[in-house]
């Protein structure tokens, strides 16, 4: 059983008690005794002295009943058998949580309101929102157990997933309240109560840091309202040493980005940007970016003169021909092929067509200039030779990239769990395109697209295993993760990977507006009947009045007919 009110500082017209009582008392002080001889003047004065002692009267007592039950009504008093009800804290864990507004960090005042909300609930479960969502803490009661538990989480992830953590909670307690902790918009409803956490908090970050043939581009953006002025600078990083490879100043617009690019004199290698923030920066996590291309060894499966042309001018690769080459054989991270890969392959794929015996010659008519793998590459009036008489069919699986005008695929992507398969539905030999700048820039992409395997995503759920991370000192240093929590290198089975945040998103800090939701909200029900309850104290306090009213007219008549 619970008793609670919604509106408690309606209680503050209880101090308007004495007041009532004090003007009573005043009244009966001054009130006229009327004599007709002197010998009643003995018994009038001892009359005055008990009405000083002060003596109650039902129409006291009626005055303090209707303003005793006005102050509860209107404070809104919500009765419930059940107790408190049950509620599932949804915490937000993106980065922009660890954002510092002039009140304190975003995250430490969400814990901060959970666990004061944790005292006026019953049970209470936590889920941690983040790239995925997970239960921090069970259904329970036990608010040393909450406090612990909300203490525990840590915000870092380049982004929110709120759907799944929403569904999570449903399949917990489908009839407990749910309170969304965050900085960032999300749905609010008759179970759902939203408690934002933004501010004032001004930031500056990267947002983007790729390294391109023989030349690195980072792009800053701002949240601030006026142009900012800050300094970036490009390191090579080389197992414990650091090389500074390039400087610059970016003049940033207000609420923009600026972008700017340094030339390298090779590509190969991890490379970091930093950003030179001002002390008013809000935010840490995006401060820095890791990049960085390692070599690929590619093998071909048959020779071609015009492919060898296009892979021995772009940097950081090696490759070999050999012909009947074992597709799963290892030691290879790129396999050039003529011919279907087979369902049973594993890896990554560059599949060209072979030579057809009568091509159709046609012009690429349209292609997905947005995809990472067509940047820069212009595919206007490139003739390709298509054999028709191939049994080329792609199930929906397929990204169809190009087509010609009759819609048949030029350019397509697979991707599954098991290998990933670019497809260029011509031989070299068969096209203009190894004549055209587009042929050794597409090449150029494609060997990159093999090598994003290398960055992680902050907030990304790790396999199990040893993953080393490369210290601030330089040092590289043994450290079990399950998950990235920070910007930086990282060895796992062997193998280097980058994470970086890289999210304009997070670190724009967009102020959303919210409705605000009382931390003590109930559900529907209960609002029904705090409803119910306030009427009958409303309807209460009405009759007390009238009665005071027809005891007081009453007094008044009875007085009169005296006199």
């Amino acid at each position: 059983m619970s008793f609670t009110f919604l509106n408690p500082l309606f209680l503050l017209g209880l101090l308007t008690i004495p007041a009532v009582v004090l003007l009573h008392f005043i009244r009966l002080r001054k009130k006229r005794q009327d004599v007709s001889a002197m010998f009643l003047w003995k018994q009038a004065l001892e009359i005055t002295d008990t009405r000083r002692r002060f003596s109650p009267t039902w129409l006291l007592l009626l005055q303090l009943l209707f303003v005793t039950l006005a102050s509860l009504a209107l404070s809104q008093p919500s009765f419930s058998f059940q107790g408190p009800p049950d509620r599932i804290f949804i915490i937000d864990a993106s980065a922009s949580m660890t954002a510092k507004d002039s009140d304190g960090i975003r995250l430490e005042k969400a814990i901060k309101e959970a666990i004061s909300l944790a005292r006026q609930s019953g049970r209470v479960a936590i889920i941690r929102a983040g790239l995925d969502a997970t239960v921090v803490q069970g259904l329970t009661g036990n608010t040393a157990d909450i406090t612990a538990a909300l203490s525990s989480i840590k915000a870092a992830d380049r982004e929110t997933d709120m759907d799944r953590a929403i569904s999570l909670a449903l399949s917990i307690a489908p009839e407990a309240d749910i309170h969304i902790f965050t900085d960032s918009e999300a749905p609010s409803g008759n179970q759902i109560s939203l408690h934002p956490v933004t501010g004032d908090a001004l930031n500056l970050g990267i947002n983007t840091f790729d390294i391109g043939i023989q030349q690195a581009f980072v792009s800053v953006v701002s949240n601030h309202p006026r142009p900012q002025e800050v300094a970036l600078e490009l390191w090579q990083i080389s197992g414990e040493n650091e090389t500074p490879v390039g400087q610059s100043t970016l003049l940033i617009p207000a609420m923009g980005q600026a972008n700017v690019s340094f030339p390298l004199q090779t590509s190969g290698g991890f490379f970091e940007a930093r950003l030179q923030a001002p002390d008013w920066d809000a935010l840490s996590l995006d401060n820095s970016a890791f990049a960085g291309k390692r070599d690929l060894n590619i093998v071909l499966t048959a020779p071609d003169e015009l492919l060898e042309r296009a892979l021995a001018a772009i940097p950081n690769i090696s490759f070999q021909t050999l012909p009947n080459a074992d597709l799963n054989a290892p030691g290879f991270d790129v396999r050039i092929v003529f011919e279907p890969v087979p369902e049973t392959a594993t890896g990554n794929f560059l599949q060209f067509a072979p030579v057809a015996q009568i091509p159709v010659y046609k012009l690429i008519n349209s292609w997905d200039r947005s995809d990472p793998l067509l940047r820069f590459v212009d595919l206007n009036e490139t003739v390709v030779g298509i054999d028709l008489d191939s049994s080329l069919s792609l199930n929906p699986d397929w990204q169809i990239l190009a087509e010609t005008s009759d819609l048949s695929p030029v350019i397509a992507r697979l991707q599954t769990p098991e290998k990933s398969i670019l497809l260029l539905n011509f031989n070299p030999s068969q096209s203009d395109m190894v004549n055209r700048s587009a042929f050794p820039l597409l090449m150029t992409n494609i060997m990159n697209s093999f090598r994003d395997e290398e960055k992680l995503v902050l907030g990304e759920l790790l396999a199990e295993g040893a993953i080393l991370e490369r210290g601030a000192s330089g040092q590289i240093v043994n450290q079990a993760k399950t998950t990235v929590d920070s910007p930086g290198i990282y060895l796992m089975n062997g193998e280097p990977f980058t994470a970086s945040l890289l999210s304009a998103g997070e670190s724009s800090l967009a102020v959303i507006e919210t409705p605000e939701t009382p931390p003590a909200s109930t559900s529907g029900r209960s609002s029904e009947r705090v409803r119910d309850i306030a009427l009958w104290l409303i309807a209460l306090a009405t009759l007390f009045l009238l009665a005071e009213w027809l005891l007081w007219s009453r007094s008044k008549t009875a007085w009169a007919f005296r006199r």
